[in-house]
């Protein structure tokens, strides 16, 4: 991102998932460039990022917005966040309402798991099972996550062996393991009104129509509940639209 652009182009900040890191853009990110001053993070404990002495979603939105400001964005910017990256974003609409323009929400959710009413999500046992195989062996579950993104999608070899070389990157001790714990004990839907009002412009949800780990209906519910809100959702796409639909996905987001 070079200076000029920041005089025109609008911020948009990319945050990642779980798991991932900012490896995960590469191949949306030069579509977007022509149309916002693009600023891609790495959470806390992902490639050179240490991790933060106390992990929750307000330490780590502090720690976007930091890194968002030594790209020398200072005014609001579009926080564009995918699954843990969308709850970060939820929680700096709360912590950093006058840094946030725009919230859009990627197969994300207010809460991550079934329980208390919620009904809109994956059983407790889905994501341990997810986390569990995840954290003991990384590469291979992230290779057969991207695979079962991909099913049927045209072209898709050359994308995937980017994505699976890119993401290789070790993390920092500790970083899934903290991750987890914020995706099993966060719940932001009594905040998302609060959130409708902090900031100035709608809030838009991109679900997939396929995804395992966060049901479209999360999407859609959580739109419900915000009075100046939509939820768009690709239905053939699975948890990672803008990787398995890149053309539906950009759609949705202009």
């Amino acid at each position: 991102m070079c200076k000029d652009e920041r005089l025109v182009l609008p911020p948009l900040v990319l945050i990642h998932g779980w798991g991932f890191n900012s490896s995960v853009w590469g191949s949306i990110a030069p579509k977007l460039k022509n149309l916002y001053s693009v600023v891609i993070v790495d959470l806390p404990g992902y490639r050179s990022r240490p991790l933060l002495k106390k992990m929750t979603l307000s330490t780590i939105a502090a720690d976007i917005q930091q890194q968002v400001e030594s790209f020398g964005v200072t005014d609001k910017a579009i926080w564009l966040g995918w699954s843990l990256g969308g709850e970060v974003a939820l929680q700096a609409a709360l912590d950093l309402p006058d840094k946030i323009a725009k919230l859009i929400l990627v197969a994300a959710t207010p809460k991550f798991v079934q329980g208390s009413g919620w009904r809109e999500a994956v059983k407790q046992k889905v994501l341990d099972d997810f986390g569990r195989e995840l954290i003991k062996s990384r590469d291979s579950t992230i290779g057969r996550f991207l695979t079962l993104q991909m099913l049927g999608v045209p072209d898709s070899r050359d994308l995937l062996q980017k994505l699976k070389i890119s993401l290789a990157e070790p993390l920092q001790d500790g970083a899934l393991e903290s991750g987890l714990e914020i995706l099993n004990q966060t719940d932001i839907r009594s905040e998302l009104q609060v959130i409708d009002n902090n900031i100035d412009s709608p809030t838009l949800w991109i679900m997939g129509g396929r995804d395992q780990l966060v049901p479209a209906a999360a999407g859609v519910s959580a739109a419900d509940k915000m009075n100046r809100s939509n939820c768009i959702v690709i239905e053939a796409a699975a948890h990672a639209p803008f990787l398995s639909h890149p053309v539906e996905f950009m759609r949705a987001l202009l």
